[in-house]
């Protein structure tokens, strides 16, 4: 068995991926797992070696490449270090450099579209250089590290260098012990959509589902919309602005920040989910992971047809629309709206597609195979 230290610099402690999925995946085969995060705020559910970091170390690794974090990890002995930032890389090839450990990259998401995309307010040309910037350093950490691990097929092929037995994709599937079959009838919910999370920017297309609400009350329909997360400055004057604007006072209701353990039982209170994601090109690859939490909900989705949902939400289980239509969208919720008995069949077609294949508990087993196998493999080297 190995000690496996997962770090966390710029994610929160309680991450889903890591805490809920991965961490416990590694105790259950075994291995000793050195969680180095931020302190905990609560008390800690699992049996980690807990690292903790100061706000100061964690904001130093930022600008340090998690250089600073090096002489504290290596006195940790581990034989493997998950990176679970971009920005850890320059440390992950110091590691390499000097034969310290194993080194494991945890990529999540597309990040160098991620980053084009965030930074609009920067001159083209700079984000075209931190967007190959970023292409070079993830080649660079395939040809160098032990393993990457992903959280989708589109993410996967980015690092097509690595060797296949050293690669694996890891989803952020709901874990059934979280989401329980024990969700409320569809026709006892109280709200008729619901959008998980996708507040964070005005490219999440929140606003649509608004505007979708906007067009249906036009034509007599009242809709009830749970918004289920805080939103940001920017999208928390748009949904204000439009609620307004649409006189959508008392229907539509946000949560505001919810615990990860508070969520399944408020989204189970709506009888369907809404993928509005918009037609950017980091869309183009990273999955919406809300959808698996809406099946596991025993929902139906409505998803903007991009190519990551096809892989998963069928025409049995959802509905989708070109990404931005905000008519299309209005009428894929007035067509599924209209029959809750047909709800109810899809989200027990959803619910059973999570039971039997797109579950958290599955994607623990293929981590704990993928982990075994990577300890088996020899260490790679780095040619001098």
């Amino acid at each position: 068995m190995a000690r496996v230290l997962l770090l966390l610099t710029r994610t929160p402690w309680r991450d889903f991926r890591l805490y809920d999925i991965q961490g416990p995946a590694l105790l259950e085969a075994g291995h000793q797992v050195f969680y180095m995060s931020g302190a905990p705020r609560a008390q800690a559910e699992h049996v980690f070696t807990w690292v903790p970091l100061s706000e100061q170390e964690r904001w130093l690794s930022r600008r340090t490449g998690g250089l600073n974090l090096y002489l504290r990890i290596k006195t940790l002995n581990p034989d493997v270090v998950q990176l679970c930032s971009l920005e850890q890389l320059p440390l992950g090839f110091v590691l390499k450099a000097l034969n310290s450990c194993r080194v494991v990259y945890d990529c999540r998401e597309d990040m160098a579209s991620a980053l084009f995309e965030r930074h609009k307010r920067l001159p083209k040309w700079l984000r075209r250089g931190i967007f190959s910037g970023v292409r070079v350093l993830e080649s660079l950490a395939a040809r160098q590290f032990d393993g990457i691990i992903t959280a989708d097929p589109g993410v996967y092929e980015l690092f097509s260098a690595m060797p296949a037995e050293r690669r694996v994709i890891c989803y952020n599937a709901a874990l059934l012990k979280q989401f329980p079959a024990n969700y409320p009838p569809i026709k006892e919910r109280k709200y008729d959509v619901a959008v998980l999370g996708s507040m964070s920017s005005l490219r999440s297309g929140t606003q649509d589902v608004l505007d979708a609400l906007a067009v249906l009350s036009e034509k007599g329909m009242a809709i009830r919309l749970l918004l289920i997360g805080q939103p940001e400055n920017e999208m928390e004057k748009e949904i204000d602005r439009r609620i307004h604007k649409y006189g959508l006072e008392g229907r539509v209701y946000c949560t505001g920040l919810l615990s990860h353990s508070d969520v399944p039982a408020v989204l189970a209170q709506a009888r369907v989910g809404v993928v509005p994601l918009l037609d950017y090109p980091k869309f183009h690859r990273n999955i919406a992971c809300k959808a698996f939490e809406y099946m596991a909900c025993g929902m139906p989705t409505i998803a903007s047809d991009l190519p990551p949902q096809r892989l998963f939400l069928t025409p049995e289980i959802s509905s989708m629309y070109p990404p931005g239509d905000v008519q299309a969208l209005a009428k894929a919720m007035r067509n599924m709206l209209s029959d809750h008995d047909r709800i109810a069949q899809m989200g027990d077609l959803a619910r059973a597609s999570v039971q039997a294949e797109w579950n958290g508990e599955r994607e623990q087993e293929k981590l704990r195979r993928f982990y075994a196998q990577l300890l088996q493999l020899p260490p790679r080297s780095v040619r001098r």
